[in-house]
């Protein structure tokens, strides 16, 4: 007997061993994964203060050039000491200086100061892995290009000192180039933070790679113990898996929602104090007009991302509302309410069948107007008439819209991401990247389906499958 039993134990407690290594690697692991991950997010929020610090630098050395204000020049100063003191930081860290001048370095660059141990700690683990070194050598292009601005600042600063009056073209010449340079240093921003993204993907899936191999130990081991417990195990397993995945994939999208929100709320501010700025000093009253003109338009602008913000904060927060509605009486009301909306005329047409439903009236009404808005926002100019042409029937339990308009069309390769959230067609594209990402979440939300079929140049075509109670 005890020949059958010692044998047993020793197998039990070999699969215990096991389970016990297999669970430690496994916290191990999640720790730093999250601290690798923690660590790459601190980076992404000091790129956001590096952007902005070169940003208002270069606004700052803009109107040096037409005021001639020695103020400016000084705020465009200090403005730059953020970028420099992160590139020094860098530079400190690849010399494996001291910690502390590194974290001195890095504070005086605004980085948040909870951060700057998660930083360093990232930069020295990650600097040798090929996407991280890839992220490193954007950093020492754009560390350049704050080298070019500076030199751009002094040199400027010399012309003014030496030269009373510059001409309205040496001013001019003088912008383009200051601005010539904060597009490239925003554009290696972007660059940045996408090889940010591409890291921390790598990692997730890393962490999820090995942590899926512990998890098939961990059950090995407890099949040998007992099938009961294997049970029991692996619907534990799977839950963890789907929660793991569920809770990436939610840090992801919180990640870019805060680090886009962000971006969009600031760059209006920015251009508003720019504007402003111009405004206080400038005498031409038609000149001045112009500025608030430009004013109004950034803020309606702001207020509509701010109204889609609470709309799609609304949508994940509030259950269904069905309610009764006339669909031709609840078209007509949207078409009053947007048809002048646009800076051209457009020409709104309406086919609904004269019918009532059962639906949830707040989100049908957040995705007509917006793709309402989208067409009459993209709409052709150099068209002899633009059109918009909406129809809907219901059949079998199911409302269908066709939205149509002549407008500038969508191109082939932006048709399959323009649901996805904060994504634009260009750098000068009207909208916030939102809308249509609103209107795929409030047709989801009522287990619906959206499609687009568009030309570039000729129009688009989206189509609405929305269940609706009878």
């Amino acid at each position: 007997m005890n020949v059958v039993v010692k044998p047993t134990k020793r197998i039990i407690y070999n699969y215990v061993i096991c389970i016990f290594i297999s669970i430690a690697l496994i916290v191990s692991l999640n720790h730093y994964g999250l601290k690798a991950i923690d660590g790459i997010r601190a980076f992404t929020s000091g790129e956001s203060i590096y952007m902005k610090a070169q940003q208002e630098a270069s606004r700052q050395l803009t109107n040096y050039v037409f005021t001639s204000n020695p103020s400016y020049y000084a705020n465009f100063l200090a403005q730059l000491q953020v970028p420099i003191n992160d590139s020094l930081a860098r530079i400190s860290l690849d010399r494996n200086l001291n910690q502390a001048i590194v974290k001195k370095h890095l504070l005086l660059g605004k980085n948040i100061p909870e951060d700057v141990d998660n930083i360093i700690w990232v930069y020295r683990n990650f600097k040798s892995l090929s996407q991280f070194e890839k992220a490193i050598t954007i950093w020492k292009a754009a560390d350049q290009l704050v080298i070019s601005l500076e030199k751009q600042g002094k040199d400027i600063d010399r012309l003014i000192k030496h030269k009373t009056i510059l001409s309205l073209y040496e001013k001019e010449q003088l912008a383009l180039a200051i601005d010539e340079t904060c597009k490239l240093l925003t554009q290696k921003g972007n660059e940045f933070d996408e090889t940010l993204t591409e890291n921390s993907r790598l990692v997730n899936k890393t962490v999820l790679t090995i942590n899926t191999l512990m998890a098939f130990i961990v059950f090995i081991c407890i099949v040998g113990i007992s099938v009961k417990y294997i049970h029991k195990l692996s619907v534990l397993q799977k839950d963890t898996m789907a929660q793991n995945k569920a809770l990436i994939k939610t840090n992801e999208e919180l990640d870019l929602f805060t680090h886009s929100v962000s971006h969009d709320l600031r760059s209006p501010i920015t251009s508003l104090m720019g504007i402003i700025a111009l405004a206080e000093v400038e005498q031409d009253p038609q000149q001045r007009h112009q500025y608030f003109s430009l004013m109004k338009r950034i803020l309606f602008r702001q207020d509509d991302f701010i109204l889609k913000i609470i709309q799609f904060s609304k949508n994940n927060r509030t259950d269904l509302h069905i309610e009764e509605i006339h669909l031709p009486s609840f078209f007509l009301h949207l078409s009053q309410d947007l048809e002048h909306s646009g800076d051209i005329k457009i020409d709104l047409k309406l086919d609904v069948e004269d019918t009532t439903i059962s639906i949830d009236a707040f989100r049908l009404d957040i995705i007509c107007r917006n793709l309402i808005s989208n067409a009459i926002k993209y709409a052709d100019p150099n068209k002899e008439k633009a059109f918009i042409s909406i129809s809907g029937e219901v059949a079998h339990g199911i409302l269908r819209l066709t939205f149509e308009d002549n407008g500038i069309g969508i191109k082939q390769e932006h048709q399959a991401k323009i649901f996805n959230m904060f994504y634009v067609t260009t750098h000068h594209n009207k909208g916030s990247g939102i809308g249509l990402y609103l209107v795929k979440e409030m047709i989801n939300k009522l287990d619906g389906e959206i499609n687009v079929h568009s030309a570039n140049g000729v129009g688009s075509t989206f189509s609405v499958k929305i269940p609706t109670l009878v």
